[in-house]
């Protein structure tokens, strides 16, 4: 496959997603088996923002197109990648004009919900226990008390339903207008809104906010509650190399719809990523799908 784009040679190991997380189903609330959280490994030497002279060059120095359809022909989905690399002040996209359309941000809303609780008060801290409401949603991994961290990892939906109603919808919207994210459309109820309302995100904004989420720079929000959440989005760290993440999968006009976003910070630089796709098939791996792909273009970027 044609190499369009050049970055850092390295390796990033990425395994597969294990039970845990899960689609959201209208119906009865109750998951689909889907993405779980990997374990963290060994430490790895931080990367600061400033490190990566995220303001030394205009946002789109640079931008190419590369060429990731075998990727997603393969799993027989329709999808696109968009990908920003810190130090050179390039972005990168397969499939552009999708990169640009919005789509239910399903679970990676988690991103932003754990903001919103943090400021506000509707939850201490990422290690305060929020006691299950004994609703059997046929995943163990859910069917507990947990904290946010693990909610996080787990992509606990009854968790971040709750944490949404305590935030309440008059804050929840203050918040997305200031921050811009999205349309910015949170109509279909508190805690539906980014499961099954109105609310939409491209691929292209994903980058902008996960951008300003690493480099401090989200107005609406301290210095302590962006750190937290960058700390909670970990989910591999080794001695090469930290990957932080969330995933997504939720259902949109009876399309299944999936997502990973995030970043890699390695050898003093940062990589942001947002990976979407569909798929009309009802049983199409979802979980499995975004993982191949994501680590199949990481590969073919020469960054695995």
């Amino acid at each position: 496959m044609k190499r369009s784009a050049t970055l850092a040679a390295g390796v990033l190991l990425l395994s597969a997603a294990v039970p845990g997380g899960g689609r959201f189903s209208p119906a009865g609330r109750s998951p689909l088996p889907g993405s779980g959280a990997e374990q963290a490994v060994h430490p790895a030497p931080a990367v600061h923002p400033m490190q990566a002279g995220a303001e030394s060059r205009p946002p789109h120095a640079a931008s190419e197109s590369i060429d990731l359809a075998p990727l997603f022909e393969r799993h027989n989905v329709t999808g696109c990648m968009a990908l920003y690399d810190m130090n050179a002040g390039r972005s990168m996209r397969y499939n552009a004009g999708r990169c640009a359309t919005r789509f239910l941000p399903a679970s990676t809303f988690k991103i932003f919900n754990s903001l919103v609780a943090l400021e506000t008060g509707s939850i201490a801290d990422e290690h305060t226990v929020i006691r299950w409401d004994s609703v059997d949603r046929h995943n163990p991994g859910w069917n507990q008390d947990m904290d946010m961290q693990t909610a996080f990892r787990r992509s606990a939906v009854w968790f971040y339903q709750e944490l949404a109603r305590r935030a309440g919808e008059r804050r929840m919207k203050h918040f997305i207008v200031k921050e811009g994210y999205g349309n910015r459309n949170i109509s279909g109820g508190i805690d539906r809104f980014w499961l099954t309302g109105r609310l939409r995100i491209s691929a292209d904004e994903q980058i902008a906010f996960l951008r300003r989420l690493y480099l401090h720079r989200l107005a609406s929000f301290s210095e302590r509650t962006m750190s937290i959440v960058n700390s909670i989005m970990l989910m591999e760290d080794t001695l090469g190399y930290r990957l932080r993440w969330k995933t997504g999968w939720g259902t949109q006009e009876g399309r299944q719809i999936g997502w990973i976003v995030g970043y890699l910070e390695k050898d003093g630089n940062v990589w942001f990523f947002a990976l979407n796709f569909e798929s009309r098939d009802p049983k199409v791996d979802v979980p499995a799908v975004r993982m191949d792909i994501l680590r199949s273009a990481l590969r073919e970027l020469k960054l695995l």
